[in-house]
């Protein structure tokens, strides 16, 4: 009886000795992605600043007030240094834009093309390796994934005008402060 008992009992050993081997591989495979991943980040931020610096605005439509003041500020702010300056603007009307800016709850469902007009703007300029991204958004929840995205891939966000979470932009700021604030972040 004592040798089926004793024999049992190194069986439940050794099946507990495989799950601990397991899980710890488990960990250590995780813990090697987490570093590839934070690798390659830092590797992609390195590419942008050794391409030299781009700022990037997006604008809410093509005929929101602001875009004419807006534009000059940025310029302004660019212009003494050695930055490249581009500007980027939906095509879509103001309008269109305040309404997408009310839409609540499942936006994947309703007609926001503002919206997907912005993300696809943040996404190209990702590829473009620009520095700085400034962004009056037309949907902060909407977008708060793409902009998370870039941030992790060393693009700095300047949001401004409309709220977006913490996690998503490097600061957040009034339309006055931020070409200011976003000629900061190119510093950084």
């Amino acid at each position: 009886m004592k040798s089926k008992s004793m024999e049992c009992q190194w069986i439940v050993f050794l099946v507990l000795c495989v799950i601990l081997i397991s899980g710890l591989t488990e960990c250590m495979f995780q813990k090697d992605q987490e570093d590839e991943a934070s690798m390659m980040r830092a590797e992609a931020a390195e590419d942008i600043r050794e391409g030299g610096l781009v700022l990037a605005l997006i604008l809410t439509s093509q005929d929101a007030e602001e875009n004419e003041e807006l534009i000059k500020s940025f310029q302004k702010v660019t212009a003494d240094r050695e930055v490249e300056f581009l500007v980027k603007i939906p095509d879509v009307t103001w309008e269109e834009a305040q309404e997408a800016r009310q839409e609540a709850g499942n936006f994947v469902l309703c007609d926001v093309n503002p919206i997907e007009y912005q993300m696809l703007l943040v996404n190209e300029l990702v590829a473009e390796n620009v520095a700085v991204i400034a962004i009056h958004a037309n949907h902060s929840q909407a977008l708060e994934p793409v902009l998370s995205a870039a941030r992790s891939l060393g693009v700095r966000i300047c949001a401004f005008e409309q709220d977006v979470s913490e996690g998503c932009c490097d600061i957040y700021t009034t339309a006055d402060e931020a070409p200011d604030a976003a000629s900061r972040l190119l510093d950084m």
